[in-house]
């Protein structure tokens, strides 16, 4: 996401529940992410899950950015 992305989250988020929940989601899977990234090993299960992680971070991102754009069409 750019900055224009970032500054149109704070305007829209604290009105619109889903993409709140979406921004809030995105950064738990980063913190999870990154704590994961952190570690010198990560067993099978570990791996799966950071993949299972890293697929729903990425739908979620799609979501906002749909949000985002459906966003700037309806406001010119």
């Amino acid at each position: 996401m750019n900055d224009d992305d970032r500054k149109l989250i704070e305007q829209l988020a604290p009105a619109d529940e889903e993409l709140n929940t979406l921004v809030t989601a995105h950064r738990a899977f980063e913190d999870q992410l990154d704590e994961m990234k952190g570690r010198r090993y990560l067993s099978d299960a570990e791996r799966l899950e950071m993949a299972r992680i890293k697929k729903q971070k990425l739908r979620g991102k799609d979501r906002i950015l749909r949000i985002l754009a459906d966003h700037r069409r309806a406001n010119g």
